[in-house]
């Protein structure tokens, strides 16, 4: 993959889903969310993915502007049937997904975004279910 202002991302595949992890530990201005948005296109697209698995343990700091990369890409992956999990969000990070109610942790509503604690438990949510990879 090209770089693109930087590489913010780097992505594996494990057990049939795709785990891209951030290299970034700040996600909080216009131009990072830009590269994000394409970087995180490119990746997906890259192996047709369907399953994805986005890590935040390295991100210590999210702002808003974060929001709209992830949400057009769990948009595609919707649109062609395949689902989006976070997971290794920290209490600061988690605190900006919980307050914009874009995860739920009890299911108390209906979250745009899926999350589990880590890597495994969010590749086993999506293996649990018939998705073909």
């Amino acid at each position: 993959m090209s770089d693109l202002h930087g590489q913010l991302l780097t992505s594996r595949l494990e057990q049939g889903v795709v785990v891209i992890s951030f290299v970034a530990r700040q996600i909080q201005d216009e131009k990072t969310a830009e590269t994000m948005l394409q970087q995180l296109v490119a990746l997906v697209d890259e192996v047709n993915a369907r399953k994805v698995v986005i890590d935040f343990q390295n991100v210590k700091y999210i702002s808003s502007v974060a929001f709209r990369p992830l949400l057009s890409v769990r948009r595609k992956l919707h649109e062609s049937g395949g689902r989006l999990v976070l997971c290794g969000l920290s209490s600061v990070v988690g605190d900006v997904f919980y307050t914009t109610r874009l995860v739920s942790s009890g299911g108390s509503f209906a979250a745009p975004f899926e999350m589990e604690r880590d890597v495994p438990a969010a590749i086993a949510k999506l293996n649990s279910d018939n998705l073909e990879p």
